[in-house]
């Protein structure tokens, strides 16, 4: 491969970033430990330690460089500092910025990276912009902050360990001077006086003093910082590294070069699909108990979701590192802890003693893609045995969903829903009823089209699972043709052109939006009929990418969730859509798809199909960065193959 793709994939990024935790480094490949910027008015970077899915930022260490110098230009004490970006770069494992320092005559080159073996390397070459008349004699201070204020420092053969959260936190520098304390006014006050050390261990600071000397202009002065919460030595040895994107860019590359290639594309469009996999194996985890796994998104969804269970199969099967056999293993999780009365939890937490209990204490399950899944397991691996399993289970999960969602509500042959969480389309307007209420109703539940799509797909999957253990696979074919039917007996809507969803009182309430993208997707609908749809299907497509609500439709909020904005997961439906009934609009969903990919460091969620704009929740929070799942990278790679001929849902 001519070009370097870790190169090709590099993103600059400025103080706009809607959320710093798009732009991380991890410590290390398979831990949980990543880094990400301060705020931008200063040089610095939170670690995150944490095992529970949260929205909220939780770093449990922020380390900042340069806040303070001593002395100022009176030369009696400190100065708060003053810096900005000239440049701001994110490549995978690396972070490179350009600062210039406003009240001091200092530029900094900084480096924060992933070292070789682990740990992350902190360097900064600060080049002297003092005159030689006026040579530079300052003292520049280093913070750590701990969120629990009775850490404990110690000095392990010119380490810094620090014991916090739980945690140790290894921290190497060649600065022999530095002091512990409780609060930022003890803090700020010695240094004020420019004696920022003391004998403490335990405190909620530490300060590091590091003084810096050079009478030659453009004189450059190296700081090292190595940091780990696995060794001394590996703190170490990060402060020591050398060509650290030389390092990094030969083993990403190498494992870029193994990946399926996206034949005839633009560099445009490489430059997304590599950007995909990039946020892949940002989320890699070796858990202790289920072995090399992805993440559905380090910096929030710490686990694995029923619905996200396609895109982990489309990431998982041709990466050489993870393997098919990481599909297998989550398809067991989900499968060997059902409920007694055979319920498949919504979610598995990477916390849970128990694999899945926290959903299962409800019953909000979702879009259950199991059987389909495990046939493009099978395809992949030719491994029987699983298929011979898992198929018991999967038949017992049809007769409780069934039973469930249909047989003690209105008796259809399609499957209703209990909540919008049970689909994974959250907040979508057309299923706002069922979940919060609308014009003062609340409904028990409603049949949507995209549960009438999944229950046909589960029975023609099961149909050939049937097949390949030697079961009869008829009355499988049988269930799925009368799916098929009740769906478009039930939910199509002959006025609106487009599959509507049957609310619990009879009427059918038809919003024009990805729920009725589902049957277009898997293939359910025909011809004449998605003819009709075309001009709805259009409608959806923006500059970046296939809305999950039309505009216009009741309901629709451009910048809200799932009530308009654009995810992953409606850009591939509507290319899978695209792909069977309307190959002219291939290329407009495509570059849509990729124009969303570009938008901002990292794959995030969801944003607003004509702005770009990153969308918020119902409650205002915004979207999440580095999903690598359904609602993120691994959805957006498989779309992009489809776009460039690979069947992704075939099975």
């Amino acid at each position: 491969m001519g070009m370097s793709i870790w190169e090709m994939v590099c993103e600059k990024f400025d103080e706009k970033l809607p959320r710093r935790t798009a732009v991380l480094v991890k410590e290390e490949d398979w831990g949980l430990p990543f880094a990400y910027p301060c705020e931008f008015g200063g040089i610095g970077w939170n670690l995150d330690y944490r095992e529970k899915t949260t929205y909220d930022e939780a770093p449990i260490v922020t380390v900042r460089f340069g806040d303070y110098t001593y002395p100022n230009l009176t030369g009696k004490v400190a100065a708060r500092s003053t810096c900005f970006f000239r440049k701001m770069e994110y490549l995978p494992g690396l972070v490179r910025r350009e600062v210039a320092f406003s009240n001091i005559g200092l530029e900094a080159r900084e480096r924060f990276a992933q070292s070789t073996g682990g740990g992350w390397a902190w360097h900064l070459d600060l080049t002297n912009l003092n005159l030689p008349h006026k040579p530079l004699r300052k003292k520049l201070y280093a913070t750590v902050s701990f969120v629990d204020p009775q850490t404990r420092v110690r000095d392990e053969d010119g380490v810094l360990s620090c014991e916090t959260s739980g945690k140790t936190l290894y921290l190497a520098t060649d600065t022999g001077r530095w002091g512990v304390y409780e609060t930022t006014e003890d803090y700020q006050a010695a240094i004020a006086e420019g004696k920022a050390a003391n004998r403490r261990t335990r405190g909620k600071h530490l300060v590091l003093e590091l003084e810096l000397a050079s009478e030659e202009y453009g004189e450059t002065l190296a700081v090292r910082f190595g940091m780990s919460f696995q060794s001394a030595e590996k703190a170490r040895r990060a402060a020591a590294a050398r060509n650290l994107e030389a390092g990094l860019q030969r083993k990403w590359d190498t494992w870029f070069a193994k990946l399926p290639p996206l034949e005839g594309a633009s560099e445009r469009d490489l430059k997304a699909y590599y950007k995909c996999w990039w946020t892949v194996r940002t989320n890699y985890y070796r858990h202790p108990r289920w072995g090399k796994s992805v993440l559905e998104a380090l910096p929030v969804y710490r686990g694995f979701w029923q619905w996200g269970l396609p895109a982990a199969e489309w990431h998982s099967s041709p990466n050489p590192e993870i393997t098919p056999s990481f599909t297998r293993r989550v398809l067991d999780l989900f499968l060997q802890y059902q409920r007694a009365d055979i319920y498949v939890t919504h979610a598995i937490y990477l916390d849970e003693e128990e694999p899945g209990s926290s959903w299962a204490r409800g019953n909000i399950i979702q879009t259950p893609h199991i059987p389909w899944v495990a046939l493009r397991y099978f395809a992949a691996t030719d491994d029987l045995k699983s298929l011979r399993r898992w198929y018991p289970h999967l038949v017992r999960y049809y007769e409780y969903l069934n039973r469930s969602r249909d047989e003690e509500f209105l008796g259809l042959h399609l499957w209703a829903i209990i909540t919008s969480f049970d689909t994974g389309l959250d907040t979508t307007s057309v299923l706002q009823k069922v979940t919060y209420g609308e014009d003062g109703v609340r409904e028990r539940f409603c049949y949507p089209a995209i549960f009438a799509a999944e229950r046909c797909r589960y029975e023609q999957a099961m149909a050939k699972m049937a097949r390949l253990l030697g079961e009869d696979e008829e009355p499988w074919l049988r269930e799925a043709e009368a799916t098929k039917k009740a769906m478009d007996r039930v939910l199509w809507d002959s006025g609106r052109k487009w599959y509507g969803v049957l609310h619990e009182d009879g009427s059918l309430d038809t919003r024009v939006g990805v729920d009725g993208l589902f049957p277009l997707a898997y293939g359910l609908v025909k011809e004449s009929r998605a003819r009709q749809m075309r001009r709805n299907f259009a409608s959806l497509l923006g500059p970046y990418g296939a809305c999950t609500v039309a505009p216009g439709e009741p309901g629709y909020y451009a910048g809200t969730y799932w009530r308009g904005p654009v995810w992953p997961k409606s850009c591939s439906m509507a290319m899978a859509a695209a792909r069977n009934y309307y190959p002219e609009l291939v290329d407009e969903v495509r570059e849509g798809l990729v124009n969303f990919l570009l938008r901002y460091p990292n794959v995030w969620e969801c944003m607003n199909a004509w702005t770009g704009e990153i969308a918020r929740g119902d409650m205002g929070l915004m979207a999440t960065p580095g999903v690598s799942s359904n609602v993120g990278a691994g959805e957006a790679l498989g779309a992009l193959r489809m776009a460039y001929g690979t069947d992704m849902l075939e099975f």
